[in-house]
Formats: C-alpha cells, sequence, structure tokens
C-alpha cells in the first residue's frame, strides 16, 4: 500500500515564506518600473538621445525619435522631441501629427510659451531646465513637468521631461 507523505505544518511554513517572498519580489519590481523619472534620468536620456543624432544623422534620429514602437526613446512617460530654432517640429515622439508644425507658440496649461521658452534656455545656454505644465500621457493628467532642453545645433533643439506629479 502507497502512502502520500503526510503535509508538515514545517513544510507549510516553508512553502508559505517562499510564495509571500515571490510575492513581495514582484511587487517591487512593479512599483520600481512605475516609479517617477527623476531629473537625472530624463537628462540622461535626452544627453543619450542628442549622442544619437550625432551618430546617425537628424533625419534617421527624427523617424525614431517619433516612432511609437520605438522603445529605446519612448519609456513610459519619457518620450523625445525636437524643434528647429523657430518652433518648427522636426520629431515627437509624444505625438506623430504634430511633426512639421509650428509650435513657437505653443502654451502650456498655464498660458506660458512653453515650446519658446525651452528652445531659448537651449540656444542661450546650451541646454537647461524649463518648468511647465504638461498632460502626462502615462496618467492622462496635466502635471507639473521639468524639461530638458539641449541646442544640438545653430537651428536645432532637443528634449524632454519628467512629470513632477
Amino acid at each position: 500500500m502507497h502512502h502520500q507523505p503526510a503535509v508538515t505544518l514545517r513544510g507549510m511554513i516553508t512553502s508559505f515564506i517562499a510564495a509571500g517572498i515571490a510575492a513581495g519580489l514582484l511587487l517591487s519590481a512593479a512599483s520600481q518600473a512605475s516609479a517617477a523619472v527623476t531629473a537625472d534620468e530624463a537628462k540622461a536620456f535626452v544627453d543619450g538621445a542628442v549622442a544619437h543624432v550625432k551618430a546617425v544623422g537628424p533625419e534617421k534620429a527624427f523617424a525614431e525619435f517619433t516612432a511609437a514602437d520605438n522603445t529605446q526613446f519612448h519609456q513610459g512617460e519619457l518620450y523625445m522631441f525636437c524643434y528647429g530654432a523657430d518652433g518648427m517640429t522636426k520629431a515627437h515622439g509624444g505625438n506623430a501629427k504634430l511633426v512639421g508644425t509650428n509650435m513657437i507658440g505653443m502654451r502650456d496649461a498655464d498660458g506660458f510659451l512653453s515650446t519658446a521658452a525651452l528652445i531659448k534656455v537651449a540656444m542661450d545656454n546650451g541646454s537647461g531646465w524649463t518648468e511647465i505644465k504638461w498632460p502626462n500621457p502615462v496618467s492622462k493628467k496635466v502635471e507639473k513637468k521639468g524639461v530638458y532642453s539641449v541646442k544640438v545645433a545653430d537651428d536645432l533643439v532637443c528634449a524632454s521631461g519628467y512629470y513632477k506629479g
């Protein structure tokens, strides 16, 4: 006659602890994946994209920045956008329909001339931060956004930003 091994209290506790640890690791990974982007991460994202423009050329880089399925340049709330010095949209990872549109007069939720400001900061200083209020593509709410913009050439600025929630 064959007997099933008895389930011991020790075995149940060990299984319960292992399951709890696994669940805790999954929850920790999920919360880290949805953690807010920091200013340093946004700056590094832009710096990497600017290096990419210089490596592959603007035309190829702009297509990659705008392509919604390009995970290198679309990471949750992080996406690239580039403007000519005149405000003409060259690339926009948040809304491909904006490419070819002049955004120099674009105002944020508070009426601030956001595009003009971030272009000016980059053109005057080489790079810098501008604070705007903009819809977060993840939360779908208007939030404060720190935008880091870089002068890539005499007539080109590329930028991205992080939401301050």
